[in-house]
């Protein structure tokens, strides 16, 4: 027997009803947090559908005084990402919080602390981060043949038995492959991928996280400011990665921020970049731009250590494309403005390589200066035999892939960075430590 037509109607809205039911919204990635400070704080999450996406967070033990960042709609032209904005924190307090997914709060809840507003109170309170370099997740019908590109996705866990107070990505946090780069959904699809790890979520949602790119997350080999999809990947990092500000004066994803008395900067190593230039122009990475904001910045800054961060070694001298002394000329006029501008307490972090080291640079006229460079967190690792890297310091050549754990510590007149290099199980690689003291510059005469 057929169903009338009455029939058909009620079984095509009650098919519509079980459908909208399996498309209600869920996260698929996050939440992450983003940059926290003393009174504002940002949050991030991706969902599998467009959803009204807001926050609820409440001060522990004041679970009654409920609040609410505003609302954002996630949509498919940024892959239903959302950045979260909450700004009813105070400093030195933690509070819980959850998401809200179309008027339903998800069960997960989380815990975020704001920083201790110290100055001109207390010492500086000591400060533990986490660095990690190149990340990849295999991808089913997407890696080359017989070769497994990644893996190891257990370092999460260990990275956060840690307890770190913040983690800093140095590039290379998303593999773009020849599938990938040539389309704003196929980055997007790729960053997602990167981000939906199982084992990284909870790093994820209990610890502020901050990144700068590298060569893989940008696109072709040695793209820089004349590549075609360049404001298509842009797009993409900056949906997955939120930066603690906008820098309006400058291109790209320069950015900074502080903790304790640290000061972070995080350089562009790819929107100024120009490594094949023409007769009447010489290579450069950073462009003049970013170098005046650079020096601006470290001579205003009151901070005692001033960690820049680049997604390509600054000190490693040897002749490589990945390196910033590629572009010799602009190379060496960064580290002479450096040394004329006689700044305390510069310390480098970088990413871009698949082993880490720790590079030192003898100045006679100047402090030593030291750039750690982190290898892969969950990509394979490679030797550095091709790289003839005279300033390795003896004993940080890390062939595994490892993270590292740095450590500002001390009295207020004796401050240290203690650094670790861990392995994926959170074996203690190699360590070094550097003094504040060890960082200043000689005597006016």
């Amino acid at each position: 027997m057929f169903p009338t037509p009455r029939q058909l109607t009620a079984l095509f809205f009650l098919s519509c009803i079980t459908a909208s039911a399996y498309l209600r919204a869920d996260i698929v990635a996050g939440p992450m947090l983003g940059h926290i400070d003393m009174r504002e704080a940002t949050i991030w999450v991706q969902t599998d559908a467009p959803a009204i996406v807001r926050v609820a967070y409440a001060e522990q033990g004041q679970a009654n005084a409920l609040r609410w960042s505003d609302a954002v709609q996630t949509s498919n032209a940024l892959n239903n990402t959302a950045t979260l904005t909450l700004n009813a924190v105070e400093p030195g307090k933690k509070y819980n919080y959850r998401i809200e997914l179309d008027g339903t709060l998800t069960e997960e809840q989380n815990t975020l602390k704001t920083p201790t507003n110290y100055v001109g109170r207390t010492p500086p309170p000591d400060l533990r981060i986490a660095v990690g370099g190149a990340h990849y997740v295999t991808e089913e019908g997407f890696e080359p043949p017989y070769q497994i590109l990644g893996g190891g996705y257990g370092i999460f866990s260990s990275i956060l038995s840690e307890k770190p107070e913040l983690m800093i990505w140095t590039g290379n946090t998303a593999h773009l492959r020849d599938s990938d780069w040539a389309s704003q959904s196929g980055t997007l699809k790729r960053f997602g991928k990167a981000r939906s790890v199982s084992e990284l979520q909870p790093l994820l949602a209990r610890i502020p996280h901050y990144a700068t790119w590298s060569n893989s997350d940008y696109g072709t080999v040695n793209a820089g400011k004349f590549y075609s999809y360049r404001q298509d990947v842009e797009d993409s990092f900056n949906a997955y990665w939120p930066k603690p500000v906008e820098v309006a004066s400058l291109d790209g994803i320069t950015t900074r921020f502080r903790r304790s008395d640290v000061d972070f900067f995080m350089l562009d190593t790819r929107s100024y970049r120009d490594d094949a230039p023409a007769s009447d122009r010489l290579p450069q990475m950073l462009g003049k731009a970013q170098i005046e904001w650079l020096r601006q910045e470290i001579i205003n800054s009151s901070a005692t250590f001033k960690v820049i961060i680049a997604g390509a070694p600054i000190l490693n001298p040897a002749d490589n494309r990945n390196n910033l002394s590629y572009a010799e000329r602009e190379h060496g006029e960064l580290l002479q403005m450096l040394r004329n501008e006689r700044i305390a307490g510069l310390f480098f972090i970088s990413g871009g390589k698949y082993y880490g080291e720790l590079t030192r640079l003898v100045q006679a006229n100047s402090y030593n200066l030291f750039d750690l460079t982190l290898g892969p967190l969950t990509a394979n690792s490679i030797n550095n035999q091709d790289e003839l890297n005279f300033f390795r310091m003896p004993g940080t050549s890390t062939f595994e892939r490892h993270f590292a754990l740095l450590d500002f510590t001390g009295p207020e007149e004796d401050r240290a960075i203690s650094i670790r290099v861990m392995s994926m199980a959170g074996t203690e690689l190699w360590q070094r430590t550097i003094k504040a003291s060890q960082l200043q510059p000689a005597e006016a005469e």
